[in-house]
């Protein structure tokens, strides 16, 4: 008979052949010794996995973290790894450990939980294509546009440079969105990437620095962009001076879907853009998604909201779990916990299209004209990952 707990630390080469066979590690393009690092970081209470037989037959983990958005910090959990040994699929033990997963993250008082995968395949759960990424795309015609580059020199980074390395992390906790990071995050991910083909470059110039995480196409004609931070000018320059040095044909590098330090560079010397979901989401906690985010969200329509001609309120509620909250407009813009006698009632997705959608709600969601004007003042809520903290 099956049945679910958490893994001892002896049964790590277990859990790690389970998914191997499922997912192949090298193949997809991750170091498997770095992968196992990673592994060793996770608590075991943080690691789900159901027994049948006398081994592990099916898994799934939460990797708790805390993510500063505009200085607001969102307490969250990245589900991951979510695999079964293939003779066992069919008889729903993914399903039992994503429903525990859930319960625990909302027992823990986790605001949000994001994921990685098929959309139809977490749904049904409450995982929902939310959050906003710019990627803008850039050639050899359109960099030009960054203007002279001869005083900016690009260098590979050194793991061994404890100076460089501090400098990297400051550059990266200073952008608007950023994880708080332990060190041995820090490490998987500059020092000892777990990605292969993943690499790092410092960009210098007289007086200014910027670093971005990088992975090339299998022909090395194109490159990712997955992080970068530092002076955008500098940032700007050095991605120039790159596709000069490696001869490369395009670049796709992402940015929140605000208006940030970055923007006006990445905009002059891109050929186009795209706005594409940042993430799945599961909201797990509503007010204090809103709480947290809505005193942000509000920033660029104060003065609209101020000359508001009379009061109106909404109440927010989610149909599985009952989580409400409403938003009383008055001169501002504010929660309360009294109810609203209009009420918006979604399911869980629909609640993450609502506050974490690519565009205003009403273009996302259908509702009442007076509804929308209101909530099209102050929504989406701002949403962002970097590529590098989905790993």
């Amino acid at each position: 008979m099956a049945r679910m707990r958490n893994p001892r630390r002896d049964e790590l080469d277990e859990v790690l052949a389970l998914l191997n066979r499922v997912f192949n590690y090298e193949q997809i393009g991750y170091d498997p010794i770095k992968v196992r690092k990673f592994f060793d970081m996770l608590e075991t209470n943080d690691v789900l996995v159901m027994e049948e037989d006398g081994k592990i037959v099916s898994h799934v983990f939460m990797k708790p973290y805390r993510m500063s958005i505009c200085g607001a910090i969102l307490q969250g959990a990245e589900i991951g790894a979510v695999a079964t040994e293939e003779r066992y699929r069919g008889r729903g033990f993914a399903s039992t450990l994503l429903k525990e997963a859930l319960r625990k993250m909302g027992e823990r008082g986790y605001d949000i939980s994001t994921l990685g995968g098929y959309r139809d395949r977490y749904s049904r759960f409450g995982w929902e294509q939310g959050g906003a990424a710019c990627i803008y795309k850039i050639n050899r015609r359109s960099v030009r546009c960054a203007s002279d580059f001869s005083d900016v020199e690009l260098s590979k980074y050194d793991p061994s440079d404890e100076v460089l390395r501090r400098r990297i992390i400051e550059s990266y906790e200073r952008n608007q969105v950023h994880m708080i990071r332990q060190e041995v995050e820090q490490s998987l991910i500059y020092d000892a990437p777990a990605l292969m083909g993943m690499e790092i470059w410092i960009a210098r110039s007289s007086e200014a620095f910027a670093y971005l995480i990088t992975r090339r196409s299998q022909n090395g004609s194109s490159i990712q962009v997955l992080e970068y931070g530092g002076d955008p000018k500098t940032l700007a320059l050095g991605i120039r001076r790159a596709f000069r040095e490696w001869d490369i044909e395009e670049a796709k590098v992402p940015s929140p879907n605000w208006y940030n330090e970055f923007t006006p560079f990445l905009e002059r010397m891109s050929e186009e853009w795209s706005i594409n979901p940042a993430r799945q989401i599961n909201i797990l906690n509503l007010w204090n998604c809103l709480e947290k985010l809505l005193p942000i969200a509000k920033r660029g329509a104060e003065e609209v909201l101020e000359r508001l001609s009379s009061p109106y309120s909404l109440t927010l509620r989610i149909s599985e779990t009952g989580q409400r909250a409403t938003i009383l407009f008055d001169r501002g813009c504010e929660l309360t916990e009294e109810k609203s006698e209009e009420e918006l009632i979604l399911d869980r997705c629909g609640m993450v299209r609502l506050l974490f959608g690519q565009g205003r709600p009403s273009g996302t969601l259908k509702m009442g004209r007076r509804m929308a004007s209101h909530l099209d003042l102050i929504l989406p809520l701002p949403f962002y990952e970097w590529e590098t903290d989905m790993r």
